[in-house]
């Protein structure tokens, strides 16, 4: 019997997926780094541009099928829920790329640009050796918190994508529209006055 089926016979499929995102080293949740795309018209657009809205960036191959299926579904969502807080943003990651062109074909309505592969991998915490599943998208919260991290091949992106998507997105939208808790007095201080 191969180790992989000795494995999968007496552990659980999460325990896989916690399993296999551990040995890649990625951290969930960890603070979104302020990163950089480079734009059609040459410009850089940084995320926290973005800050305080809830932020889908899919990392993707402009030739890849299932990355297109991911962007249609993406931006499905953000007609829906961009006016509530919610904002995709699209990096092509193969050198060849025409983000211009992947915009026009797909009839996207967010902003596509690219980066550099390594620049993709460190993102998302990927070790230079990994083999990326396309595409890879991560969610990020309104304090700028990356919060949920996705490969090509997890079954976020299954026949329940646009379902988990949304729900994903309407629950990260929820958490940041809740007014914060009032902050509790100091101690020893309750009560007291200045003079």
């Amino acid at each position: 019997m191969r180790r992989r089926d000795l494995i999968s016979k007496f552990v659980p499929t999460g325990a896989l997926l916690s399993t296999a995102r551990l040995s890649r080293g990625i951290e969930l949740p960890r603070a979104c780094p302020d990163f950089s795309i480079q734009m059609p018209d040459g410009k850089q657009l940084k995320l926290s541009t973005f800050q305080g809205k809830v932020i889908a960036v899919e990392f993707l191959l402009t030739y890849c099928s299932h990355c297109q299926r991911a962007s249609r579904t993406t931006d499905l969502i953000y007609r829906e829920l961009g006016p509530q807080g919610f904002q995709p943003v699209g990096v092509a990651i193969d050198p060849a790329a025409n983000p211009l062109a992947y915009v026009r074909d797909l009839n996207l309505s967010f902003p596509v640009g690219r980066c550099a592969q390594s620049d993709a991998m460190t993102f998302l915490q990927l070790s230079p050796a990994a083999r990326m599943m396309m595409p890879q998208v991560c969610f990020v919260d309104r304090r700028f918190t990356i919060r949920h991290q996705f490969a090509g091949d997890d079954p976020f992106f299954g026949e329940n994508e646009e379902k988990n998507m949304r729900e994903l997105v309407m629950k990260l939208l929820a958490e940041g529209s809740r007014p914060a808790a009032p902050k509790a007095p100091a101690r020893g201080t309750a009560g007291k006055k200045k003079v």
